[in-house]
């Protein structure tokens, strides 16, 4: 069932469903993933589902996406400034050009998730997408593809060498941008 900006799942388990549409403290409706705090409404009702504006703010929610598997959209939204300010305003060029000394910085960093391979694929991701972007052209062009199946985009920017990504990210990486239903898991 379609509701606007986003899609209603059906629930399969007993678990809650993330996508299942809430009434919030604000009276507003929205998936419960997005309902847990004023930080994910705002993140929700005015970013969630928009184009990025340049090639940092895509790289921005890549890295978002990265860090959000296994946690909660709350979780990162939180982390989200010092993550901004670990990884150099989300600059593209920035980001690639990390190496081992920044890793070992960034593990010490309090102010985001300590976790190496996050950390790692943030920083091979910007250089798949510096590449990318530099020789055959956008990240966005590729995972806004509905004519091709999910999982061959996956082995493609795999191939490409991105990281961490794999069906379900994608799928959380469109909608973000607003290619996709806009639900996240």
């Amino acid at each position: 069932m379609s509701h606007g900006r986003f899609m209603v799942l059906s629930m399969t388990t007993n678990r809650a469903n993330p996508n299942e549409l809430v009434v919030c403290a604000d009276k507003k409706l929205r998936p419960r993933w997005a309902s847990r705090s004023n930080l994910c409404w705002q993140y929700f009702d005015h970013e969630w589902g928009r184009p990025p504006t340049d090639l940092n703010a895509l790289l921005e929610i890549l890295i978002l996406v990265v860090f959000q598997v296994g946690v909660t959209w709350h979780a990162v939204l939180v982390k989200r400034e010092g993550l901004k300010a670990a990884f150099a305003d989300f600059d593209v060029a920035t980001v690639a050009a990390f190496d081992e000394r920044d890793i070992e910085r960034l593990l010490e960093d309090p102010r985001i998730f300590r976790n190496r391979r996050k950390i790692t694929a943030a920083i091979t991701n910007a250089k798949a997408f510096l590449a990318l972007t530099e020789t055959k052209g956008s990240l966005d062009t590729i995972i806004a593809d509905s004519v091709r199946d999910p999982g061959d985009i996956v082995k493609e920017l795999k191939q490409l060498g991105f990281t961490h990504i794999g069906p379900t990210s994608l799928s959380i990486l469109r909608q973000a941008i607003g290619v996709g239903d806009l639900k996240a898991a």
